[in-house]
This record gives C-alpha cells, structure tokens and sequence, in this order.
C-alpha cells in the first residue's frame, strides 16, 4: 500500500515531485528502493525528451583544488531555473566533485557525473547541460581568479610570479574585455587577414595612393592587435595604465574565460 508517509520519504530522499514519487511507489508496489530505480529510468526519459530544447541560460562554476583552477558552464533553458536553490546546490556539489576528482576534459566529466545531471533535470523540469569546462594547472607560478556577481562570467589567469591580488585584477581585466591573446604577436594569422580584408574593403572608393593606403591598414591592424592583447590593453580600473604596466618581470602565462551562452 502507498502511504503518504513512504511519499513524503521518497521525496525526501529525490527531491523529486510528490505526483512523480507517487507514481513511482505505485508502479513498484510501495518498494522504495526499487521506485527509486523507476525514477532513475524514468528521469533518463524525460532528459532524452528535453534534449533537444534550447538552453540559453545558466550558471557558471568556478572552482579549485591544490592542483588546478577550473571554470563550468552549466546551462538551463530558463534564468528561473538557474537560481533555482535545488541548481544551485546542484553547482555546489559539482564543484566539489571537480576539486576532488579532477576530471580529464569536459567528455570525461558528463560521463562520470551523468547520474547527477540526471536527477537535476528530473528536479528542475527543464533541459541542462555541462556545456564547458576547462582548468588551469597549478604546477608552477601564480593563479587568480574572478567571477561576476551574476555567476554568468568568469577568468582565471594564471602568472608566472607576483601577487595574487594582481592577478585577481587581470582575471577580472580578462572577463570584461575579452582579449583574444596575451600578446600582439599571439593574435592568430587568420584573424588579422580577416580584418585586413575588411579594411582594404573599406578603402576600395578611397582615391588614395596604393602605398598611402598600405600604411592605413598596417595602421587599423596594429590598433586591432593593441586592442585585442590582453598586455597592451588598458587597465579598467586605471585607463592610464596598461596591464603590461602591472606586471613588471612578472609573465602571463595563461588565462581562461568563459560566458554563459558564448
């Protein structure tokens, strides 16, 4: 017989709906262990149904151990869901599980953590996904790290000394202004042929002399390269000053970034 109290126990024990508990007690004659098993099945087909939906909000997780920072995209369908408490105690766990296990790649993290990503989705309701995750080795120099306070955005850079306040501040350099290398010469080749061909486009009407116009690109994919190297970029809490000003011997040697829907 399926009592209210096994109900209220079996809810307890998923935190999964009241109907859903019930049916499922039902189905395995008030058998708690095996209604959990019903689900467990249960909840791989509702996230097949849900799959294909679109998920274009979320949380990002950003976590460390004694050996690595890591940055998580976890994404929703819905912003109501993602501060739902259950996602956000889900994130938590998630974290925890990164710091302790420390997973290879982002393959090998759904694989492990498949069964929690399950019971997430059968809570929520809606469509989740792990969508990236990447970590930076602690294995020599300085890492810092910064998040927004919308949980949306987040860096990690990582230094090959100096202070980690620092550090924390080109993290948080990084996050705002997205840089595309660390230095000018970084920049990938494709990229500046690309804007070369947008400023030779913009020249095409121009009665100009070829070499006149050869200095106006060179000078447009120069002040791209400034732009877009996180050294020579401006620092946001001190336009004076550029993030190559901050660091003195000190290297960058790496940075992650990474925004919900990006």
């Amino acid at each position: 017989m399926v009592t209210a109290q096994l109900v209220k126990e079996l809810r307890d024990r998923t935190g999964i709906s009241m109907m859903d508990c019930k049916s499922a007690l039902m189905e395995s004659d008030g058998d708690i262990e095996k209604a959990i098993e019903v689900l467990r099945k249960k909840s791989v087909l509702k996230a097949e149904k849900k799959s294909g939906r679109a998920t274009n909000e979320g949380a990002i997780v950003l976590g460390n151990s004694d050996a690595v920072d890591f940055i998580i995209e976890v994404d929703t369908e819905t912003d109501f869901a993602a501060k739902d408490a259950s996602f956000q105690s889900f994130l938590e766990d998630l974290s925890a599980y990164v710091a302790e296990n420390n997973p290879t790649d982002l393959e090998e993290l759904n694989n492990n953590y498949k069964e929690n990503l399950l019971g997430i989705i059968q809570k929520i309701g809606e469509n989740i996904k792990i969508s990236y995750f990447e970590k930076m080795e602690k294995d020599e120099g300085v890492v810092a790290s910064y998040k927004h306070s919308d949980n949306k955005l987040a860096a990690v850079v990582k230094m090959s000394g100096g202070d980690e306040s620092v550090g924390r501040d080109i993290a948080m350099q990084v996050a705002a202004n997205n840089p595309m290398a660390i230095y000018p010469e970084d920049i990938d080749s494709s990229v500046l042929e690309k804007e070369k061909e947008i400023a030779l486009a913009t020249l095409a009407n121009e009665n100009k002399p070829d070499e006149i116009k050869e200095k106006i690109i060179m000078g447009k994919l120069n002040k791209f390269k400034m732009e877009n190297s996180l050294v020579e970029q401006p620092f946001i809490k001190d336009p004076d000053k550029k993030i190559k000003d901050l660091l003195g011997d000190t290297k960058i040697l790496g940075f992650l970034r990474k925004k919900v829907g990006e």
